[in-house]
């Protein structure tokens, strides 16, 4: 049975599966020293008249991160809402069914009760957004 030789991905792409070992290694060790100049000499051109600058992108970095974070934090709950914002009109109207039903059983007062309730929470429901946005705003403020 033939032998299967297997090649790393990486060295397929770049060709190096061809070369032999002691040449992957002076290349590997050329390579390594390239991206290390490469990063090295933008830092060693730099002025040291960015120092006073560090300071402003520590303020500014601070504001970036809370206003981030408080974004974060107040859209969190934003596909819970949606969902349920989608679902509450099926759901009011299975409940709104009900309420008819205990009018055919003869209690019209738990059925008033119950259509009620059930358009008193789809109303609710579909203003939650509206609601959350208003506490976005009022936290905003403050």
């Amino acid at each position: 049975m033939a032998k299967t030789e297997v090649i790393k991905f990486r060295d397929f792409m770049d060709g190096t599966w061809k070369l032999p070992d002691k040449k992957k290694r002076d290349l590997k060790k050329v390579t390594d020293a390239l991206i290390k100049a490469g990063t090295m000499i933008p830092l060693a051109l730099t002025t040291a008249a960015h120092a006073s600058a560090a300071e402003s992108l520590t303020a500014s970095a601070t504001q970036v991160v809370a206003g981030t974070t408080l974004q974060v934090l107040a859209h969190a709950l934003d596909p819970l809402t949606q969902i349920l914002v989608a679902i509450s009109l099926p759901v009011a109207s299975v409940v709104m069914i009900g309420g008819c039903f205990f009018f055919m059983f003869g209690q019209s007062d738990r059925a008033w009760s119950t259509i009620q309730n059930a358009g008193l929470g789809y109303l609710l429901i579909q203003l939650s957004p509206l609601f959350i946005k208003v506490l976005e705003q009022v936290g905003k403020s403050i």
